[in-house]
């Protein structure tokens, strides 16, 4: 009879216990969520700090983690690129970045396209895209093009869509046909062939890098300000920040640490080169600009 009583005792402790975890709903994108991306990493470390349960919600279009529908009932939004962020909450921090570039094969492909320029005036050249849409990437692009081109940006956007074999609804499935071989270029990030030197010891990928100069995108964790669990959230995106995560986020994220130094981004990285960066002080609104790409497109 004790030792029934004490089972008992030990069951409702152990109910008790969990039911006490504070639950930290958090919205990401597919890819960071995965087993095989560095979320269920950081959830497992973050969640032998406290007494609770890190739980992810994930979209397959990084491109709607600012949409109103799917922000309701989440606590910290990860993943949203630095121009869409509104900046409006008070707890928020850069966990990566990374510089827009397009990905080739150089085994497959030898005349390389240096400039946008090069790249329109390309023959037969496919090239798959993101939807600007519903991804940041797609939508990296046309800041990028405009910058670089502020002053016909419709028809270098046109010429370049004669080259556009599609566009897909997020990362993923472009970087898929470009590795099927059914692409000669994807837009991607530079720091895209450390993935495949790292685990696949495969070095034939490389990323281009333009004389125009690149176009830099930064990701953001932040607190949603309607949330109730604001000191822990605000625990979880510092905790993101340590050098043994951002270690982490550099090597499954595949996108350079925030807060880089010589612990935290892994070797192979470090030896990839950064392209030039391009320094702009107005901000582009993505409204007029897939505006103008749904005309080019559509045409």
């Amino acid at each position: 009879m004790k030792t029934k009583i004490l089972s008992i005792i030990f069951i409702l402790i152990t109910i008790s216990s969990i039911s006490a975890k504070e639950v930290l709903v958090v919205g990401t994108y597919d890819s960071f969520s995965a087993e095989w991306g560095p979320g269920p990493v950081i959830e497992t470390e973050f969640e032998k700090n406290c007494n609770c349960d890190v739980q992810y919600v994930s979209t397959s279009q990084a491109g709607t983690l600012a949409n109103e529908i799917f922000l309701k009932d989440k606590d910290v939004i990860l993943g949203v690129e630095m121009h869409e962020f509104d900046y409006k909450s008070e707890n928020w921090n850069i966990y990566d970045y990374g510089y827009f570039s397009f990905i080739y094969n150089e085994e497959t492909l030898k005349d390389i396209p240096n400039s946008f320029e090069e790249l329109i005036n390309h023959k037969n050249l496919k090239i798959v895209v993101q939807d600007p849409r519903t991804s940041p990437v797609g939508l990296g692009l046309l800041r990028w093009m405009k910058l670089t081109h502020p002053d016909n940006f419709p028809s270098i956007l046109k010429k370049f869509n004669n080259n556009v074999l599609t566009y897909t609804p997020g990362w993923s499935e472009a970087y898929g046909i470009f590795l099927e071989g059914k692409a000669d270029l994807v837009l991607s990030y530079s720091t895209s062939p450390f993935y495949h030197q790292e685990y696949e010891d495969e070095y034939k990928y490389k990323a281009i890098e333009f004389t125009d100069g690149h176009l830099v995108t930064k990701e953001i964790v932040y607190v949603r300000p309607d949330s109730e669990k604001q000191n822990l959230g605000k625990e979880f995106i510092e905790f993101m920040m340590r050098d043994n995560i951002q270690k982490i986020i550099a090597e499954m994220n595949i996108m350079y640490p925030a807060r880089e130094n010589d612990n935290n981004i892994p070797d192979r990285m470090r030896k990839l080169k950064k392209p030039k960066e391009i320094k702009y002080d107005n901000f582009l609104e993505a409204e007029p600009l897939i505006k103008i790409w749904l005309e080019v497109a559509s045409s």
